[in-house]
């Protein structure tokens, strides 16, 4: 397999790149430590002490491997691939800032956008439970957004292509940032309780079926205080960030070729069923993929930096 890190614009691209992640995770970190307080929000430290234990036995083998066995190598994978855990809990919890602040709910506005785009969503649902196998497929691509948010990674890193694992990372916490700061300014509670469930909204749901909706109802009335770390929910309409995960992922895999196309029609599907099965407005799936590309074209932005500072490094 080829390993990606194997010049010294690379090399140089790989280090920038890592900064940059720690840059964004600090970022993350103080919109966290200052926002709970601030919306007399509190995270339950004591309600998942297997991802805190997980967390300080991951931290210490990377010490290990860092200062007693001086495996350059593995400290990279293990650092990268703890980048990517640290901004996924603390997106998530931004998530809960951005719905806690409760600026007026906007799906009204994005409904409009979906008529005017011609989107008729009646007809999308119908068709989509038109094959019932079909629509179990599709939702079980939506589902796969958290085995992929592990496995992608790992796979980058087998392949050797660590400076496309570490511009991964970098675009995964971008996007989730933007995701939760454009959420936070264009709250909504979704298209199946704004659409789907009118004119009762929740009060028409059973209460046995799961919907983020009571979360978010719950944060903006402030009747919720206590977020607990083992029953995390992800919580943001507009933009969808299954939409943009289903692009990054894509991306990521895109040079594997014995990947490409599978990861492109998993999350092909993954984007198709998110209307559906993540209850988004379309525009929330145009506003997704707009935020991914974004990413991605910041975080591959280092290497051409690198190389233009380099050219001598770049055709060696």
């Amino acid at each position: 397999m080829r390993i990606e890190l194997n010049s010294a614009p690379d090399h140089m691209a790989g280090r920038q790149t890592s900064l940059h992640i720690w840059a964004l995770i600090a970022l993350m970190m103080f919109g966290v430590v200052a926002g709970f307080p601030l919306l007399r929000i509190r995270i339950d430290l004591t309600s998942n002490p297997a991802l805190l234990a997980a967390i300080a036995a991951y931290t210490a083998v990377t010490i290990y491997y860092a200062k007693f066995r001086a495996e350059p190598s593995i400290v990279a994978a293990l650092i990268s691939m703890g980048q990517l855990v640290l901004l996924l809990v603390l997106g998530v919890l931004l998530t809960y800032v951005a719905i806690a602040i409760g600026l007026p709910l906007r799906d009204a506005e994005l409904q409009a956008i979906d008529v005017w785009l011609g989107f008729d969503r009646q007809r999308y649902l119908a068709a989509y439970h038109a094959i019932p196998a079909l629509s179990a497929l599709f939702n079980a691509a939506y589902l796969s957004i958290q085995p992929q948010t592990v496995l992608v990674p790992l796979v980058l890193l087998l392949a050797g292509q660590q400076l496309r694992m570490r511009q991964f990372v970098l675009a995964f916490g971008l996007a989730l940032l933007a995701t939760t700061v454009i959420a936070t300014l264009v709250p909504a509670v979704g298209a199946v309780v704004y659409v789907d469930l009118a004119p009762h909204g929740l009060s028409a749901l059973s209460a046995d079926i799961y919907t983020p909706a009571r979360t978010i109802e719950a944060l903006r009335s402030g009747t919720m205080s206590t977020v607990r770390l083992d029953d995390l929910e992800g919580l943001l309409a507009f933009p969808s960030f299954h939409t943009a995960d289903g692009i990054l992922f894509t991306w990521a895999l895109w040079r594997i070729r014995w990947l490409r196309i599978v990861g492109l029609v998993i999350n092909t599907m993954m984007i198709a069923s998110t209307p559906v099965d993540g209850a988004h407005y379309l525009v929330d799936v145009l506003a997704g993929a707009m935020v991914a590309s974004a990413a991605i074209a910041i975080a591959c932005r280092q290497r051409s930096a690198v190389r233009a500072f380099q050219p001598e490094a770049a055709h060696a």
